[in-house]
């Protein structure tokens, strides 16, 4: 039924003329690229603590969806059936194993932490939210790179996140002394996982001469979600230890300091990607890569900010 399911939708793309396709490439991206934009935008201009809540859930999805798929290791849908065809540019962002899957899980990790701290409050937000997530499981379908089952349980996974990042936050709460030993927690597990992706084994299937799936590059994923969650974890004990910054001020100053702070992970991401490859190899450049990327994030860009404030603005930093 799933691959009769995207034949289906294949035809309608088909049909189309390929019309819609760029917008649902587009949608694809939102799930990935606009998520964590969204995540940086919230942490760095409009609420600390929600951009908090936000990052902690879509780095635990990341590291969850890794650990589920190296672990599953099944193959994309054309592979299973060659009717299958995604178009060309769908291609390009679907490497690797197929079930579950990150964009869905990314989306559903980060607008859907959101949707639920305001699912009270601000309806017309928690539905826009809602069907973002919606979107960027249907785009992955319409493309026909992943299943309906793909998409499906990468979204019961964010939600069994976010349920379990509520109750330990609830428990926080009540003893605030727990924080340390949760997020002491989180990077001893995230290094096991790393062993674990590192150790495992994994299907060396064969077509026309080349491997379907290489290893090598579906175990730097997982390094990637590993360094991601190292991290933030890290970074957020550093933070509330020792900056514990403020998110007030003029709109303008804002969202100067966003697009300021961006200029840094998107130079390092561009342009200092491959030369880290090249001095310690891809795969521990893919952990130290994004280990740098969430540190920023949550401790080193929050520092400096907050000391140009102190220094410059002339304002009182509790």
């Amino acid at each position: 039924m799933d691959i009769q399911y995207l034949l289906f939708l294949q035809g309608i793309r088909d049909a189309a003329g390929g019309i819609l396709t760029p917008v649902m490439l587009i949608i694809s991206h939102l799930a990935t690229i606009g998520a964590g934009v969204l995540c940086v935008v919230l942490f760095w201009g409009i609420d600390r603590e929600m951009g908090y809540w936000v990052i902690i859930n879509s780095m635990l999805g990341f590291l969850v969806n890794n650990v589920i798929k190296l672990t599953a290791c099944i193959y994309r849908p054309w592979i299973r059936d060659p009717r299958i065809l995604p178009p060309e540019r769908a291609l390009k962002t679907a490497t690797g194993y197929s079930f579950p899957s990150g964009h869905t899980q990314f989306a559903a990790s980060s607008y859907g932490s959101l949707a639920q701290r305001y699912v009270k409050e601000r309806r017309a937000l928690c539905t826009l939210c809602s069907v973002m997530i919606f979107l960027a499981a249907f785009s992955r379908n319409y493309l026909g790179v992943h299943t309906p089952q793909d998409v499906i349980v990468a979204i019961l996974c964010s939600l069994a996140i976010i349920k379990a990042c509520a109750m330990m936050e609830k428990q926080i709460r009540s003893d605030p002394a727990l924080l340390d030993k949760a997020l002491l927690a989180i990077c001893v597990i995230a290094v096991l996982c790393a062993v674990y992706f590192h150790f495992k084994s994994y299907p060396m299937d064969y077509e026309d001469g080349r491997l379907i799936v290489d290893p090598r590059e579906m175990k730097a994923d997982g390094y990637s979600s590993v360094g991601a969650v190292l991290g933030t974890m890290i970074g957020m004990m550093l933070e509330k230890r020792f900056v514990r910054f403020r998110t007030d001020g003029p709109v303008w100053r804002r969202g100067i300091r966003v697009l300021v702070g961006l200029t840094v992970p998107a130079a390092a991401y561009l342009l200092g990607r491959q030369p880290l490859y090249t001095l310690i190899g891809r795969d521990a450049g893919h952990l130290v890569l994004f280990a740098f990327l969430t540190l920023y994030a949550v401790w080193i860009y929050p520092a400096v900010f907050t000391a140009v404030r102190k220094r410059f603005i002339k304002e009182e930093i509790s």
